[in-house]
């Protein structure tokens, strides 16, 4: 599988190199899929999720009768709600659910994870989770 890369900028493009594939491929049928490359989630977003919104779902989660041990057991519960992948057998139309890894979302995937997170807090746990914010933790041993 070739991966090509092509930049957009102030509305032209260069497909010399996807011309120029195409010339040297063999004959035959091929799929092209186009995808707008974004950033990996930020080491920052990964600091509020496991820094902030874990810790508070764990105390809420506990706090309505459930008994989770860690963040890491938080992390899998809402991978597994929010972040899976259904794969179907294609013989019986059986489906299974697979969590898929968070380190792998983009920039905006990631933001939509954490937004849903701080809805199921607020809906399901009374919980409002806060904005991101880097002094967080030193603003809640205050308080």
């Amino acid at each position: 599988m070739e991966t090509l890369f092509i930049a957009k900028q102030d509305g032209i493009c260069d497909l010399r190199g996807l011309w120029a594939w195409f010339t040297n491929a063999l004959d035959g049928n091929y799929r092209v899929e186009i995808k707008r490359i974004r950033r990996k989630r930020t080491l920052d977003q990964n600091g509020w999720l496991f820094g902030c919104i874990y810790p508070m779902l764990l105390k809420g989660l506990n706090d309505a009768g459930w008994e989770f041990t860690s963040i890491e057991e938080v992390h899998e519960y809402f991978k597994a709600m929010l972040w899976k992948k259904r794969m179907v057998n294609k013989h019986t139309g059986e489906i299974v659910e697979i969590p898929l890894s968070t380190t792998e979302m983009d920039t905006v995937q990631f933001s939509t994870y954490c937004d849903s997170l701080r809805d199921y807090g607020r809906e399901y746990l009374d919980i409002e989770v806060p904005d991101p914010d880097k002094l967080w933790f030193e603003k809640e041993k205050q308080v």
